[in-house]
Parts: C-alpha cells; structure tokens; sequence
C-alpha cells in the first residue's frame, strides 16, 4: 500500500545556494570554473504556484515505472487541472494515496504502474477527492 505523510512549504529566500556559471557536462569533463554566477532559491525550480504547494514523503512502490520510489518527495500543486495520464495525489476515503489520473471515454479512473491491480473507476458514490496534481518527484540516486 502507498502512504503519503504531507508536509508544508517554508516560505521563499530562507535557503539560497550558490550556482556556478559552468555547466556540468554529462560526457567529457569540462574545465572547473569557480565562477558563482548567482544563488538560487530550489523553491523557483521546484515550485509554480507557492500559495497552492506543498510536499508529500511517499511510502510504497505502486509508482516505480512513472518515476516514484519509497522514500520519495511530490512536490504537489492543489491549483493544477488534473488530465489524463497525470500522477495526483488522491484522498481515498480517510487515506491519501498516490494514482495516476486516467479518463476513458469520459469516464476517470485512477490506477497504479502495477499491472496486478485493477484501475478503479470513479463512479457515484465512490468516496474520493483529487487533492491536486504531482508536479516533481525529488529522490536520491
């Protein structure tokens, strides 16, 4: 079972960090250069819309195949439209989970990487609230 432990957003320029002017090349190292360029706050990479973000930790690994490991930070944005295709973070009766959003012929499902379980339908009744839309996915490597 995934399990989503919600935390807040600290409020913007607390933490900035250096960032150098030099690239970081990915094939054939380049020459260091010492040159800070600027600093940075992670909140103007990370986050779109602050009033309406906050982080989630993940517990589970219904998501490994769309990117989402145990352990894992969401950064999640409540004012984004879910569409299809799209990892929401879902209140399941009382419990919070983590789905990919799916519509077929009008109708919207949720579901998992997992081909062991069943979408579910969202149908009457069902008992369900998108809390909003998983914009990142921090992890370490």
């Amino acid at each position: 079972m995934q399990v989503i432990k919600i935390f807040g957003l600290r409020s913007r320029g607390t933490n900035r960090i250096p960032l150098f002017s030099m690239s970081v090349a990915a094939g054939t190292p380049v020459q260091a250069d010492s040159d800070i360029e600027s600093s940075i706050d992670l909140n103007e990479f990370l986050i779109e819309h602050p009033a309406s973000t906050f982080f989630a930790h993940v517990a589970g690994d219904n998501l490994l195949e769309s990117g989402i490991s145990d352990g894992d930070i969401l950064v999640v944005d409540t004012s984004a439209e879910q569409q299809d295709g799209k990892i929401v973070v879902v209140m399941l009766g009382s419990d919070l989970s983590v789905k990919i959003y799916r519509e077929n012929n009008g109708s919207p499902y949720l579901q998992t990487d997992k081909e062991r379980f069943i979408p579910v339908k969202i149908s009457e009744g069902f008992e369900f609230k998108i809390i909003g839309v998983v914009t990142k996915v921090i992890h370490s490597i």
